[in-house]
């Protein structure tokens, strides 16, 4: 790896990683809507948490505006790793859609307490390939559809996206590095996920109900 690729890749993890730990969520609950999340529903500060306490309208603002954040950050990872002579965009985008997610998880102006970092996932996963992300954002579907948890629907659309790279994104200059990139994701976004998948084993973590009233007690982990 030459140095001018090391330093490219460094500039984009720390790009990634500040962009991601501005958590929207807490951001437009104090800033756009007066109250604070981490006081109502779970107290958490991811997406699953804003929707219960909010409503699902809030929650589609949220994700509109988490997606633009982090697609303008993943598409300047791209461009930026298309500076060497030999251009690995791909690379590029998958290894800031990785940052921007740690930096969801563990923003560190929260004690490294953040959200689940699956919209960063997806997002990433989409401006990958787009049918990497077609087939991730399916899987996310029909798992809610069919299960209710918003949780689990995050973790397999995510761990989906780890196999469609390894088959859909093949020009890259770097064979086989975005596959390995959107696995590591998935593992990550496993490890995150681990309390929720816990409880829906033993049957404790609350379904998503759309169109419940919003202000009720939440005791879950965040999406």
């Amino acid at each position: 790896m030459s140095f001018l690729v090391l330093f490219l890749l460094i500039v984009i993890a720390l790009i990634s990683y500040g962009t991601g730990a501005l958590n929207t969520a807490l951001l437009l609950s104090r800033f756009v809507l007066q109250k604070d999340l981490r006081r109502h529903g779970s107290g958490k500060t991811g997406y699953a948490n804003f929707v219960r306490v909010f409503g699902p309208r809030w929650g589609y603002a949220l994700i509109a505006v988490d997606v633009l954040k982090g697609a303008i950050v993943i598409l300047l990872g791209g461009l930026l790793m298309q500076i060497p002579a030999q251009g690995f965009p791909v690379i590029g985008r998958l290894f800031a859609g990785l940052w921007l997610m740690l930096g969801q998880m563990y923003p560190v102006q929260q004690q490294f307490r953040g959200g689940k970092g699956v919209v960063a996932c997806m997002t990433a996963l989409w401006l990958a390939d787009w049918r990497v992300g077609l087939i991730s954002t399916a899987v996310f579907i029909i798992v809610v559809a069919f299960s209710q948890y918003i949780s689990l629907a995050g973790v397999a659309a995510c761990v989906a996206g780890a196999p469609a790279a390894w088959i859909f994104v093949s020009g890259d200059n770097l064979k086989g590095m975005a596959g390995l990139l959107a696995l590591i994701m998935a593992i990550v976004i496993v490890w995150r996920h681990r309390g929720n998948l816990f409880k829906i084993q033993a049957g404790r973590e609350p379904k998503v109900k759309w169109g419940r009233q919003p202000n009720r007690k939440i005791k879950d982990d965040d999406f």
